[in-house]
């Protein structure tokens, strides 16, 4: 019975075991060339430069677990950022509230265009958002056409410093949490894992398919406005291209952290190693002087050993 269990575990949470072990091994690598790495400070400097990513990196996850794909997320990214930047008015308090509550708001209309798009169209994922990407980054642009803005200082200092820097650190666990049980625990999350491993048959069983796809498309576009708001915290400005990279860089994470492409499968748990990872390879480039052209190769590179450790447990 024990090696049952032991067993089940393994086939579950294997490849997220193994991903964090590779994990710890690349930050030991690290921290031979860079002594302070290993230090609280450092880990707040990575914390704050990636929680826009972890944002993004859960609402892939989401979508990537129906067996879809979104890759206009950075586009709502940069939406965000910019409508967030232009309704708030440093000093006015009021104005903190309604540029957070409107930023979340357009968010969820962007996830709610994709998913209605796609599931009363009836059309392919990576078509629908590659259209509504150029949508989402043509309206930053056109509200935004050149970088510029301010934040509220003690919103911003909040957000990215609050608590000795603990205040995106207690975010992070919150929405993880958040994340995982709605993943894991809820009837939603079945549903949601239903759908992403075989859409007929979870049909067949009386799940309401299209309305747990158009929900996942919703939540990861609020978990991108999320990611806006700390971007203009942390910028204390807006940029309409800040969000160019953040899809391709959020399938990378989530599939390096063991969610399979071909859905039903993954850990938001496994998403944040990815993010890390990811992290961490851009920092040690930076350390050793690499151009950042060669980043983009390495992330291209890691990604298709992600996609090819996938298909070979599969097989298995």
């Amino acid at each position: 019975m024990k090696e049952k269990l032991n067993s089940n575990f393994w086939k579950r949470n294997g490849h997220t075991v193994l991903i964090y072990v590779f994990l710890f091994v690349m930050m030991m690598f690290v921290s031979v060339f860079n002594k302070d790495f290993f230090t609280w400070g450092n880990f707040k400097n990575l914390l704050r430069s990636s929680f826009p990513l972890f944002m993004v990196g859960f609402g892939q996850t989401l979508i990537i677990l129906t067996g879809g794909i979104d890759l206009s997320l950075g586009g709502i990214v940069a939406l965000s950022n910019v409508v967030c930047v232009m309704i708030m008015n440093p000093g006015d308090k009021m104005s903190i509230v309604l540029a957070v509550a409107a930023t979340l708001l357009v968010g969820l209309i962007c996830g709610a265009v994709n998913g209605a798009v796609i599931t009363k169209g009836r059309l392919a994922p990576i078509i629908v958002t590659i259209a509504t990407t150029t949508i989402f980054d043509g309206t930053a642009l056109l509200i935004l056409p050149k970088p510029g803005g301010s934040v509220d200082k003690v919103f911003a200092k909040f957000l990215t410093r609050g608590w000795s820097g603990f205040v995106p650190l207690l975010f992070l666990i919150l929405i993880v949490l958040l994340i995982r049980n709605l993943t894991n625990q809820t009837p939603y999350g079945k549903a949601l894992r239903a759908v992403g491993g075989n859409e007929n048959a979870a049909y067949s069983t009386g799940i309401q398919v299209e309305k747990v796809k158009f929900f996942a498309y919703c939540i990861a576009g609020v978990l991108c406005a999320v990611a806006g708001i700390f971007l203009s915290a942390q910028m204390n400005s807006a940029d309409a291209t800040i969000g160019k990279n953040y899809a391709m860089n959020a399938i990378t994470a989530t599939v390096v952290g063991g969610t399979a492409m071909t859905g039903a499968v993954g850990d938001p748990l496994g998403t944040i190693a990815g993010v890390f990872i990811i992290s961490i390879i851009n920092n040690m480039l930076n350390l050793f002087g690499v151009s950042s052209f060669y980043q983009f190769i390495c992330q291209g590179l890691i990604l298709i050993a992600a996609l090819s450790l996938s298909a070979l447990n599969k097989k298995r």
